[in-house]
């Protein structure tokens, strides 16, 4: 008897020591969120802090997953973000004098607690992690390296039918999250072609949000794949089905539907929230329709979406199907962690 409950004891301390880590991360994590509520965006530098928030974030929701698949894994990822984080924070704030912006809100002797509690915790989840035989025991699933899907491709079966299984939305989130910042980038690019002078129009030089905010999560573009996945990607394999597999002529079906929908969404985009020209203003340029779309970056915008529904789409879709399940699950899950910062830093003011 005495030696059943010794077992039992013995259990539950396993059971607390793992709920403490679980613990430390969401706590982490919460305290990111705040600090991503109470920051001026205008006023945050994309710097070390962004580093280590985001290795957080991306690391911490990627731990916490894994360890409820009790997955080997979770060990590894749980001591390189909780080590990672605060070997970061303490360059941060001893050198960069982090943390004055939370301070100046909760006060400086809060905010230096909070910062010695995240070092402690941090060390005690490494060390538990690391050396407790309980940990070992419990996170002892082994890598899930199951291929996401069969064989073929993730479209072979009907829309109404993907659409019921967790894989679909996975890969949504991914493409979505991927190419809202990504469509950041190419909005970068695209200003300095104007620059270079290969394309016509104005841009703005002091736009922060566009130059120096380079996480900032361009929505627009990520729903943009989102559409391409759910709407132009099919309409591209009917069209193959009704031209008897003529690819070339398919291909220049797409595009035509492709620049007439791309067109559609940037006027219904332009009438909604751009009628006073704030955002953009063609006016000035050749072919334009209210100085809210233009003839070339409706070819602009419908070469890009043909270009990624024969070419990218499908080149993503067969990367992931390949990848492992596993893999790509926490990969799913890391990225939701990181955009629900970046989330909240840009697209919520408190003020």
């Amino acid at each position: 008897m005495g030696f059943g409950m010794e077992n039992v004891s013995v259990a539950l301390k396993g059971w607390f020591g793992l709920r403490l880590c679980k613990v430390y991360f969401v706590l982490a994590m919460v305290l990111a969120l705040v600090f991503a509520f109470v920051c001026d965006r205008e006023m945050f530098d994309y710097d070390i802090s962004m580093v280590r928030v985001l290795l957080l974030m991306a690391g911490g929701t990627c731990t916490l997953w894994l360890m409820s698949q009790h997955a080997q894994s979770a060990r590894v990822l749980g001591i390189c973000t909780a080590l990672g984080c605060a070997a970061l924070s303490i360059v941060d704030h001893a050198v960069f004098g982090a943390y004055q912006t939370l301070g100046t809100y909760i006060g400086v002797p809060v905010t230096n607690t909070i910062v010695m509690l995240e070092y402690l915790g941090a060390i005690g989840v490494a060390l538990y992690l690391g050396f407790s035989f309980h940990a070992k025991h419990e996170l002892c699933a082994p890598p899930d390296l199951v291929r996401s899907y069969k064989a073929g491709h993730s479209w072979d079966k009907p829309l109404k039918e993907r659409a019921r299984t967790w894989e679909f939305w996975r890969d949504l989130i991914i493409y979505f999250i991927v190419f809202s910042i990504l469509g950041h980038w190419a909005e970068i690019l695209f200003c300095r072609l104007i620059i270079a002078g290969v394309f016509m129009g104005d841009y703005d030089p002091t736009n922060a949000m566009l130059w120096d905010q380079w996480l900032f999560p361009f929505t627009a573009e990520g729903a943009a794949l989102v559409a391409i996945v759910v709407i132009l990607h099919p309409v591209s394999l009917w069209l193959r089905e009704k031209t008897n597999g003529n690819v070339a002529l398919a291909v220049v079906l797409s595009f035509l539907v492709n620049m007439f929908v791309c067109t559609s969404i940037d006027f219904t985009t332009g009438m909604v929230a751009n009628q006073d020209y704030s955002l953009w203003d063609y006016r000035a340029l050749p072919f334009n329709f209210m100085g809210q779309v233009c003839l070339q970056n409706s070819l602009v915008y419908s070469i890009v979406a043909t270009l990624i529904v024969w070419v990218v789409y499908p080149l993503m879709d067969t990367v992931l199907r390949r990848a492992p399940r596993g893999v790509v699950n926490a990969a799913a899950f890391g990225l939701i962690g990181m955009y629900v910062f970046l989330a909240i830093l840009n697209f919520v003011d408190l003020a």
